[in-house]
């Protein structure tokens, strides 16, 4: 019987097997070999599964496993196979566009190691574009503050690769929630925190994380797709019905949530769906009990929203300036929507 890996690392995939095959130049980097790297592929096209059977057979730590034709698909659907699947007691999800740093895998282990009563531990990362360190920027400064309400703010604290899990936790918290259309990573993190874990940060990046955001993937398609913003309303709702489950829900996350729900009427009124836009910024206020000013100057910035072309456009400011002033975020770099023929 094969012993168990130290650290499994799951990676979804689907038509990157070009930039797959850099993430996987990186595992095997690593300075610490007790790992299985678990390839899980959603119907690539590309010849992906060629290319990871060739290195699958020079070395057995790499496992492929197909998501079963016919049944639903979606990265989440493969992270949580990978996860019914992988046999070390921890557990890293990397991307299959996203690169760990030599050291990263002996650094968490040992973390974990020292660290028993955790359920995860979480490590920074760097942003690049076309390589490593081409951007000279961290994801996150991961200064202290609410992580609970910088999530429902849409601050990203961390990201999908920042945790170590450990498998059993994991588990208890359900994996990801494959009904949601995006941000699953978030849900989850939010979950995790509201169900009371027990997890803490380490200094210096260990990980980088690629700034592409590619126009199909839904978490794009949300800031200017109309079935796609409709879609994303269920994405505040989940994170709400979250936190009031553990008992957590006051003020501070409910006008966090709010102002979730404003990016939603934001995008419509920005694709020129003003109705669809006021419709779901009254509703929006109903159901959060938005005090007056709020409702009505936020009425205003919609108005203004829908003459918004571009993130360097004055109404663009004057609307990211008021979300700061109604406290619906923290960092507005980092919730910038998007253009969907840009490749940055």
């Amino acid at each position: 019987m094969i012993a168990a890996p130290r650290i499994s690392i799951v990676t979804p995939t689907k038509n990157r097997g070009e930039l797959l095959m850099q993430t996987m130049d990186t595992v095997a980097a690593q300075t610490m070999q007790d790992w299985e790297h678990v390839i899980v592929d959603d119907g690539s096209t590309d010849g992906t599964h060629e290319a990871v059977a060739r290195r699958a057979a020079a070395d057995a730590r790499i496992r492929f496993i197909a998501r079963p034709p016919g049944e639903r698909g979606g990265a989440n659907v493969c992270r949580n196979l990978g996860l019914r699947e992988a046999r070390g007691d921890l557990v890293l999800f990397l991307d299959s566009d996203d690169l760990l740093r030599p050291e990263c895998l002996a650094r968490r282990v040992e973390a974990m190691a020292r660290n028993q009563d955790l359920d995860f531990a979480v490590f920074p990362a760097d942003v690049f574009r076309e390589k490593a360190g081409d951007m000279g920027k961290a994801f996150h400064d991961m200064s202290p503050g609410d992580d609970l309400l910088r999530f429902l703010c849409l601050e990203c604290v961390w990201e999908i690769t920042g945790p170590v899990w450990r498998k059993p936790f994991l588990e208890r918290l359900g994996g990801f929630d494959e009904a949601l259309p995006s941000m699953q990573d978030v849900d989850l993190h939010v979950r995790a925190i509201a169900s009371g874990a027990r997890y803490i940060f380490f200094r210096g990046a260990d990980h980088d994380i690629r700034w592409q955001p590619d126009p199909s993937k839904i978490s794009v398609r949300h800031f200017h797709d109309p079935a796609a913003i409709a879609a994303s309303r269920v994405i505040p709702e989940a994170l709400v019905s979250a936190i009031e489950g553990a008992g957590l829900m006051r003020w501070t996350l409910r006008r966090a949530a709010l102002g979730r729900l404003f990016q939603t009427s934001e995008s419509f009124a920005r694709l020129g769906h003003l109705g669809e836009a006021l419709a779901e910024w009254r509703a929006a206020c109903r159901k959060y009990a938005a005090p007056a000013h709020i409702r009505w100057s936020g009425v205003a910035m919609l108005l203004i929203a829908r003459r918004a072309r571009g993130e360097t456009t004055l109404a663009h400011r004057i609307v990211n300036k008021w979300r700061g002033l109604a406290r619906f975020r923290s960092e507005p770099a980092l919730i910038v929507p998007p253009r969907p023929e840009a490749r940055r």
